[in-house]
């Protein structure tokens, strides 16, 4: 193959291998599909060394940690990244991204070397910044990082994102309505399974990140409430983040560790298992710009794996999902309205049930292919 005829590079800043999270498994099949449409394609990605899946060539780059500083993190990724791309930057026709964390070159790659920019979204990140914890480095350069991501965002050629919301909030920032489409996120039901444990009928589910935007601490204070009314109430926090030592801090301070279950960052096949152990899936995000306009990979795999989920009411959620339905909604922040949900899931097999089966339903609209 010569010159830059069908030659695609795709680019993410999450785990593509182990799989973590729903940025590598959305990413990961969009390099297959261009794969099956004849594109020669190539992932650079965090991946731990790995050469090759399923005939694509695989380039490792260490991730961005976020633990310390969120833009020193990121710009050293981009650094480590455009080492990697730099030498195939001249014989490629298509750059595909997930997400601006892995493009901040790229409007000025663009223009030096002719390659088309499609980027996919399924977070602004620069949104976050306003609602979680800043260090005073990153409050002063908020204004700015806000304005550089929307300008990452015009500059590329196509551009995918998750839900209506986040195009009506770009449209807003003057992007075409001819360079969007909504691509909600999808699951892999096949390797998903819907089996519960005999002690799941007790166990409840936070599966993903733990970070601010989360809105984690909601679920742990509620939790004396609900082991009030049900003692052997289990909770399972399946993943890693920011916050996981503040939360952890919190179950000691209410003396709550016997009923709480931290596992850290997990391959996406291992933490998966934990839905199987759980009846109750819970989707913790304060109601804010940032948390309105997506979805979360989490509720396609509570529905998909049975599990009734309990959510704030956000905005982006509410395109795919019905309170009452297929979720029932609590009020953000409201740690007994969460409590009483919980409690009345437990209790209720009929609700929970008919929760499930409307859930499992709606999900096979969402399949990942």
């Amino acid at each position: 193959m010569s010159g830059k005829t069908n030659r695609v590079l795709v680019l993410t800043h999450d785990f593509v291998h182990p799989l973590q999270g729903g940025g590598g498994l959305r990413t990961l099949y969009v390099a297959l599909e261009f794969q099956r449409r004849g594109f020669c394609s190539v992932i650079i990605a965090p991946c731990r060394g790995l050469k090759e899946i399923n005939e694509i060539k695989v380039v490792s780059v260490s991730p961005p940690r976020k633990q310390k500083s969120q833009i020193l993190s990121c710009v050293k990724f981009n650094v480590r990244l455009f080492f990697k791309i730099f030498p195939l930057l001249n014989k490629v026709e298509i750059i595909f991204t997930h997400n601006t964390i892995s493009a901040i070159l790229l409007p000025f790659l663009k223009k030096i070397f002719g390659f088309k920019f499609l980027l996919d979204i399924t977070d602004i990140h620069a949104e976050y910044l306003l609602v979680g914890k800043r260090n005073v480095l990153e409050r002063l350069l908020t204004p700015f990082l806000l304005r550089y991501e929307y300008f990452i965002i015009s500059s590329a050629d196509f551009v995918t994102v998750a839900t209506k919301s986040m195009r009506n909030l770009l449209l807003k920032k003057g992007l075409p309505e001819s360079k969007i489409d909504v691509v909600y996120d999808g699951v892999d039901l096949e390797n998903i399974c819907s089996g519960k444990l005999p002690t799941a009928d007790k166990g409840i589910i936070h599966l993903g990140a733990i970070d601010k935007q989360h809105g984690v601490e909601d679920i742990v204070r509620c939790i004396p409430l609900v082991i009030n009314q049900i003692p052997d109430a289990k909770f399972y926090f399946v993943g890693g983040g920011r916050e996981l030592k503040a939360i952890k801090k919190i179950t000691k301070t209410l003396d709550i560790n016997g009923n709480c279950i931290f596992t850290g960052i997990l391959p996406q096949d291992k933490a998966r298992k934990y839905l199987q152990k759980a009846c109750i899936g819970i989707i913790s995000r304060r109601k804010n710009l940032p948390n309105d306009i997506v979805t979360t990979l989490k509720i396609y795999e509570y529905w998909a794996s049975g599990t009734a989920v309990i959510t704030t009411s956000l905005e982006g959620v509410r395109e795919i999902a019905q309170d009452g339905y297929d979720v029932i909604e609590y009020n953000s922040g409201d740690v007994q309205d969460l409590a009483k949900k919980i409690i009345q899931l437990l209790t209720d097999s009929n609700l929970r049930r008919r929760l499930i089966l409307n859930g499992m339903e709606n999900v096979k609209k969402f399949s990942i292919d």
